[in-house]
């Protein structure tokens, strides 16, 4: 049986939570509110996640499907250094994101969502799990050029068979 990657299942989670956060802030908005600051923060912690979760990060073992238009949102994510790469940071992040959204009805779900985020980043902190990044890497020139193997020009036109009526003897 294979181990479990939690990071994999926490990079879902917190796609899935910033899309649950972006409803819950727009409602938060424009539902009338009382505390309706906290939508605003709520649709910019929502784009924030999503730009950090975006990328997925590699498979230890086998191949790792990237998503489309992955790479800018890994270059970001890479250039960040330490603070991209470790799940202990990515916890306190999401744990931290996630204390406000829960004081309206709004955002509660996104915030609660979040925080599962959050544990299950732990998890695979306390695994050794560790972020790299996918499709960054340089492919060698041997590997990108493929050879070629073609035939040589014919010298001679193929043979070719004579047209239906004609005779032998009429050539």
């Amino acid at each position: 049986m294979r181990q479990i990657e939690w990071s994999m299942w926490a990079n879902e989670q917190a796609i899935i939570s910033s899309s649950v956060i972006m409803f819950g802030g727009i409602i938060g908005i424009s539902g009338f509110f009382t505390a309706w600051e906290i939508g605003i923060y709520a649709v910019l912690v929502a784009i924030l996640v999503f730009v950090v979760e975006y990328p997925r990060g590699k498979r230890v073992k086998g191949r790792t499907t990237e998503r489309k238009f992955q790479k800018l949102f890994t270059r970001l994510v890479n250039c960040s250094g330490f603070l991209g790469r470790n799940y202990f940071i990515r916890f306190l992040f999401h744990l931290i994101l996630c204390v406000p959204l829960c004081f309206i009805l709004a955002t509660i779900m996104g915030g609660l969502c979040l925080f599962v985020t959050s544990m299950i980043y732990l998890v695979a902190a306390f695994k050794g799990e560790q972020w790299k990044p996918v499709g960054l890497e340089e492919k060698p020139v041997e590997d990108t050029k493929k050879e070629l193997k073609s035939f040589r020009q014919p010298k001679k036109p193929p043979p070719r068979a004579p047209p239906q009526g004609i005779e032998d003897n009429q050539l």
